[in-house]
């Protein structure tokens, strides 16, 4: 975590009066540590009370010498606190880097990712030719695939109860298209809003999640190249447009639209840079975005280029809202409009 700066300190790295580079290395190392910290255990351990370094070491498994090096970094950069019972964690550890919470996931997944992909920036960005390989990175590495599955589907878990809510549908039975939904955490609050829905999510076989609700069916699909089969009364495109290049979301969107029935409704939720963020939100947000250019060669978009994209489909009326659980995302709905003979 970013360090507590004295004032004076602060203003001086803000100033220019002292390197402000080295808060960003300090960042680094803090960011690395708490990571190995996540993967070793040592703050899971410290939720049952605080231990002194050797003694961690010790129900860790861990060499002494190097784990007392980790520990009086993470204390240093804020993740634990030191008393004479030894060490144990600073609040921000026990709310964030301890079950249930999953940040430990996202720390390891960014390692990865930063450690790897972000080595060959540089040389992408000066030739305009990104890396663009991160589904095939993640099936060489279960590793790092399956704490990434992990962090995606409790995100994915966290926004869709308010998703569903905020859409509204008539009664009796409908059909729900999840393109590229994997997990199907869409899908599933959906049909606990909508007692007469039913859902098919769709996904490439190893995005795809397990069954086991019996108004949810997984279909193995390339979201790109497998054409839709039948009609429904809803399709949802939620943080998927993001992954790809421009002209491939703009199909998908034109896809989405396509399979909806006269009357039905096309849902898509995006990460956007929004005036609500703050400022480590927003932060995060443009690194998000060169991290999707890169890795993926999508992108963050913006609402008037989604709500263009429905438009252009002969989608309307296009609208849009922002979350209350997430200051970076925006739900955009449209219909289709009742076809005039």
């Amino acid at each position: 975590m970013p360090i507590d700066l004295p004032f004076a300190e602060a203003r001086a790295y803000a100033h220019g009066r002292a390197p402000a580079p080295l808060l960003d290395l300090v960042g680094a190392m803090a960011g690395q540590a708490a990571a190995t910290g996540a993967s070793l255990g040592v703050f899971e351990a410290l939720s049952r009370g605080p231990r002194h370094a050797e003694a961690l070491a010790g129900d860790l498994g861990c060499d002494p010498s190097g784990l007392a090096r980790l520990l009086a970094l993470l204390h240093t950069t804020g993740y634990l606190e030191l008393t004479d019972h030894g060490y144990g964690n600073a609040p921000v550890a026990a709310a964030w880097l301890c079950p249930p919470a999953t940040y430990g996931h996202v720390l390891r997944v960014w390692q990865a990712v930063l450690g790897e992909l972000w080595a060959d920036l540089a040389p992408a960005i000066r030739t305009g030719r990104p890396r663009g390989d991160l589904t095939a990175w993640l099936a060489e590495r279960p590793e790092v695939s399956i704490p990434f599955q992990s962090l995606q589907r409790g995100l994915a878990q966290w926004l869709a109860e308010e998703v569903a809510w905020l859409v509204p549908l008539p009664e009796g039975p409908l059909r729900l298209l999840d393109l590229a939904g994997g997990h199907g955490a869409y899908s599933l609050a959906f049909c606990a809003v909508h007692p007469g829905l039913t859902a098919t999510v769709t996904d490439l076989p190893e995005a795809l999640g397990e069954g086991g609700h019996g108004r949810v069916e997984w279909r193995a699909a390339d979201p790109l190249l497998d054409p839709v089969a039948g009609r429904y009364d809803v399709v949802l495109l939620c943080d998927v447009l993001h992954g790809f290049p421009a002209a491939q979301a703009r199909r998908l969107v034109d896809g989405a639209v396509s399979a909806t029935v006269p009357g039905g409704r096309v849902v898509i939720l995006e990460t956007v840079a929004g005036a609500r963020a703050g400022v480590a939100e927003t932060a995060f947000t443009a690194g998000f975005d060169l991290n999707l250019w890169h890795t993926q060669g999508g992108g963050v978009l913006d609402v008037p280029t989604i709500t263009g994209w429905l438009a252009s489909a002969g989608c309307g009326p296009i609208e849009h809202r922002d979350l209350s659980r997430s200051a970076t995302h925006t739900l955009i709905t449209a219909r289709q409009p009742w076809r005039t003979l």
